[in-house]
């Protein structure tokens, strides 16, 4: 797991820029020449594509000399590792790729089409190809990190109680769980037909006034009557509402949400409707707004607490930490070894 940790870590830093054709590289002035197992040459086109990268992504007070020597470190790294051996197929560049685009539908919650990624990649890169590059030399890059430091960087200390502590002293006011319910509904969704969306509401007006005569519990409502049939098989269960939840209020609307959150562990509502449907609501824990103690939950739904996150949190500070030295050495030694002509005066 932690060597995991740690290449991601070194993916996230390596990620190259996508480099000229040689046809265009040939025409260009070179910057700077470098050779390690070979000679490669830096083009001026190239610093100046690095250069404006940097600048795009916000970076203040680059230079292109900067640039330039940024190129030279990844043209030396590429050299170094393939002289240790470390190759790449084609085959892995596609897995890869593939996992990136894997990535992305996680983070964005829904499946990200093949259109979708590689259209992303043509605007981060210029093309899928350009993308697809930069993905191959980062894992060539990331397996000689490994291949050269692995030890070192598998061997990073654990964060102490004491930094523990003082992060959380630093940063308490990040840790505030707002107020959140506990729920679960008997629920029939908007068609978009009047006439069919009345009978809906009409259908939980009597389902909720047998509920609170007695002739029926929720939970066989729920059986009965729900349509939501991710939650009908478990009482009608849909998990936890916090009040700061951005998503929820889009989805369901402020008016709904601010009902539920007002409503006392036990109480079942009447007939509420949301953006999406109708919903009779029992809820059955709630919680006020709080912030949370080292050994707290971050969530009611995480077992993870304030102490694991801040945990992984510094690891991931050590970790980054050690990477750069890593990263410095092996740099260092390459540069020892490579002869470096640099062209460019700026």
């Amino acid at each position: 797991m932690r060597k995991n940790r740690i290449i991601s870590v070194i993916a996230m830093l390596m990620v190259a820029a996508a480099t000229l054709s040689a046809a265009s590289s040939m025409i260009s002035r070179p910057a700077a020449t470098v050779n390690l197992i070979r000679n490669e040459m830096i083009s001026e086109d190239e610093m100046e594509k690095e250069y404006q990268r940097y600048l795009s992504m916000g970076a203040q007070g680059v230079t292109r000399q900067y640039a330039l020597d940024t190129l030279i470190n990844n043209a030396i790294f590429l050299q170094g590792a393939e002289r240790a051996g470390i190759t790449v197929s084609d085959r892995q560049v596609d897995q890869l790729y593939a996992s990136q685009r894997s990535n992305a539908s996680a983070q964005a919650g829904r499946t990200v089409t093949e259109e979708e990624f590689a259209a992303e990649a043509e605007r981060q890169f210029g093309s899928v190809e350009a993308y697809k590059e930069a993905l191959k030399e980062q894992y060539i890059v990331n397996q000689y990190v490994m291949l050269e430091k692995g030890a070192e960087l598998q061997n990073v200390p654990m964060p102490t109680d004491s930094e523990i502590a003082s992060f959380y002293r630093q940063n308490q006011q990040a840790f505030f769980l707002a107020e959140n319910v506990k729920l679960a509904h008997i629920y029939i969704p908007k068609t978009g037909d009047a006439a069919s969306d009345a009978q809906s509401r009409a259908t939980l007006e009597k389902v909720a006034a047998d509920i609170k005569s007695g002739a029926i519990t929720f939970e066989s409502a729920v059986s009965q009557y729900s349509q939501d049939s991710g939650s009908k098989s478990i009482g009608g269960d849909i998990g936890w509402l916090t009040a700061d939840n951005a998503m929820a209020r889009q989805g369901w609307g402020d008016d709904f949400c601010n009902t539920v959150l007002s409503m006392k562990p036990g109480e079942i509502s009447g007939v509420l409707e949301s953006n999406t449907g109708y919903h009779i609501v029992k809820v059955s824990v709630h919680n006020d707004g709080r912030i949370l103690s080292l050994d707290d939950a971050i969530s009611p739904e995480d077992a993870a607490t304030v102490r694991d996150y801040i945990t992984q949190v510094l690891m991931v500070r050590n970790q980054q930490a050690a990477l750069n030295q890593a990263l410095q050495e092996i740099i260092q030694s390459l540069r020892a070894e490579a002869q470096i002509n640099v062209i460019y005066k700026g």
